[in-house]
C-alpha cells in the first residue's frame, strides 16, 4: 500500500524525483512508468486502527508482530467487555484458530487454556419437535487431518483481555472515539471526539455497525431488519449429555434454538425468532425489548431442556 501510494505521488509530481526522499529505480519514457524506492529503510508503515473490538485487536496484534507502527483507537473499552458479558462466548472455528497461532502462539495458548473444546464432540442441527438429529458436523477429523486447533468456544471478555494485554496499553487508546478523517496522497489523518488528530499511511475502520469509517467512505447507511430478532443468555447448568454433545440447534418454523457448553458449568443458549420490529435500538443499544420477552424465552428454553434430557 505504501508503495503504491508512492508509486501514484512520483507519477503524478514527477519534480518529487529529485528529492531526497526517493532514488530513481528504473525510467521508461514510452511508458511513462516510474519505479520508486524509499531511501529511509527504517520508516515503519503507521497504521490506524478505529475499533479496540475483537477484529481491531486481531489486526492490531498481527501488524504490530510485523514490525508497523500500531494505534488502536477504542471510544470505551469497558463498554466493548460489556458487550462481550452479555453477548456471551464467541466459537473460533479450526481454521480461526490456525490465524491466531500464526500471528501469536502464545495467544493461542492462552485461548485454549481459557476456552472450551467443542469440536471434539457431536454438534448440528435437530428437530425442535422430537428432538431427532438432521444433520451433524465431524469438526475433530479435518483438524487432525489438516494438523488444525480443534474448534473450542470462549467468553467474548476474557477473549478480548487475551488481546488486549497482548497488544499493549501503550497502542489501545481508550476513550477515544473516531468521529471523521480525511486523507491526501500522502497520509490519511483521524480526528476523534476530544479534537485531537493523529496521521497515519493506512485507516482500518473496526468500529462496528455503527462504524463512523464506513459511513464516510460509502454514506450512511441505515440498518435493514432481518425480521428475526435474537434473545439469549448464559445459565449455570451442566446438561447430562455434556461429554458427548458440544451444541445443538433446535430447529422450528420461524425461529430456532441454540444449546451450546462453554465450559465451567456454564450453558450459552440464544433463539432466533421471527416477529415485528419493535423498536429501532440507538447506536448505544437498548436492553427493553429484552427485557419484555425474557421470561417468556426462559420458560420456553426450560421446557426444551426438561423435554430433551429425558429423552437421552
Amino acid at each position: 500500500m505504501a508503495s503504491l501510494q508512492y508509486l501514484c505521488s512520483c507519477s503524478h509530481h514527477r519534480r518529487s524525483i529529485r528529492s531526497q526522499e526517493f532514488r530513481v529505480k528504473t525510467f521508461y519514457m514510452r511508458r511513462y512508468s516510474i519505479r520508486c524506492e524509499e531511501k529511509n529503510e527504517n520508516k515503519r508503515l503507521r497504521v490506524l486502527i478505529a475499533g479496540g473490538g475483537i477484529g481491531g485487536l486481531v489486526l492490531a496484534l498481527a501488524a504490530k508482530h510485523r514490525g508497523f507502527d500500531v494505534k488502536v483507537f477504542e471510544k470505551e473499552s469497558s463498554a466493548v467487555r460489556g458487550e462481550g458479558r452479555d453477548g456471551g462466548p464467541i466459537q473460533l472455528s479450526s481454521n480461526a484458530m490456525a490465524v491466531l497461532e500464526a500471528i501469536d502462539k502464545d495467544v493461542a495458548r492462552r485461548i485454549v487454556e481459557e476456552g472450551c473444546i467443542t469440536g471434539n464432540r457431536i454438534n448440528g442441527f435437530a428437530d425442535g419437535l422430537s428432538g431427532k438429529w438432521f444433520a451433524t458436523f465431524d469438526l475433530l477429523t479435518p483438524a487432525m487431518k489438516s494438523g488444525l486447533p480443534v474448534t473450542q468456544v470462549i467468553s467474548r471478555m476474557t477473549l478480548q483481555d487475551i488481546l488486549f494485554n497482548a497488544v499493549g496499553q501503550d497502542i489501545v487508546n481508550n476513550n477515544s472515539k473516531v468521529v471523521d478523517f480525511v486523507e491526501d496522497y500522502k497520509k490519511v489523518t483521524v480526528i476523534l471526539e476530544d479534537g485531537l488528530q493523529y496521521e497515519g499511511d493506512i485507516l482500518v475502520g473496526a468500529d462496528g455497525i455503527w462504524s463512523k469509517v464506513r459511513s464516510k467512505l460509502f454514506g450512511t447507511q441505515e440498518a435493514k431488519y432481518s425480521n428475526y430478532t435474537c434473545y439469549g443468555g448464559l445459565t449455570n447448568f451442566v446438561p447430562p449429555y455434556i461429554d458427548s454433545i458440544g451444541y445443538r440447534v433446535f430447529l422450528g418454523l420461524n425461529q430456532y434454538l441454540v444449546a451450546v457448553d462453554v465450559g465451567k458449568g456454564k450453558m450459552q443458549w440464544y433463539a432466533f425468532h421471527k416477529e415485528h420490529s419493535i423498536n429501532s435500538d440507538p447506536p448505544s443499544g437498548n436492553s427493553l425489548s429484552i427485557q419484555i420477552h425474557y421470561n417468556a424465552l426462559l420458560q420456553y428454553r426450560l421446557v426444551l431442556m426438561i423435554k430433551f434430557h429425558s429423552k437421552m
